[in-house]
């Protein structure tokens, strides 16, 4: 699970994905999550999305009548009823982090764990991909959904953030470690 993880969103989206697997089961629940990642998306690309759910200055009704107007054409009832609510509540404001802890939650229900893989400059290829997967399979019994990252600040090796557990195998962290013991000295990770 994310550590940066809202906890009015964690408790929103346990309620919609119990409300999504009750209607649909998992494929119902993996719809949902399509469309919650494509209302983050909107959000991080117009920010005045993103202000009009976070602004105390704009009255619920109104905020409740506008994001009907943008969520009516494509947003699901289930995905659409849970904004409303939220917004209701005043916790509009957590609908930006409602797609991360939904995806969180659905990945442990369908023995998924999340694996950001970050690599120098470069994309993983199929074959660093497996190899991933199957390591995770066997260190955690989770199937791996793997998201690749560039690092432009790495100089080589690759880290692994496999839900809230960093895996550094960079090679910074290797001469760091090797520098350490080298110099004797203690080794504070």
């Amino acid at each position: 699970m994310s550590t940066a993880t809202d906890p009015v969103a964690k408790v929103y989206a346990d309620s919609l994905l119990q409300l999504a697997q009750q209607a649909g089961g998992l494929e119902k629940a993996g719809a949902v999550a399509d469309e919650l990642a494509a209302l983050d998306a909107a959000i991080q690309a117009e920010p005045a999305f993103g202000e009009l759910l976070r602004s105390p200055m704009v009255d619920r009704d109104r905020r409740a009548e506008a994001l009907r107007r943008v969520l009516a054409d494509w947003a699901s009832d289930l995905v659409l009823r849970t904004v409303l609510v939220m917004n209701r509540r005043g916790r509009a404001a957590s609908v930006a982090n409602l797609s991360v802890s939904y995806r969180d939650l659905l990945d442990e229900v369908a023995g998924r764990v999340s694996v950001t893989v970050f690599t120098p400059g470069e994309s993983i290829d199929s074959a660093l991909e497996t190899l991933v997967r199957d390591r995770v399979k066997q260190a955690f019994g989770l199937d791996a959904s793997i998201e690749s990252q560039q690092d432009e600040t790495m100089i080589g090796g690759i880290k692994l953030r496999i839900g809230d557990r960093l895996v550094d195998g960079s090679v910074a962290t290797r001469l760091r470690r090797l520098r350490q013991s080298l110099l004797g000295e203690s080794n504070p990770e």
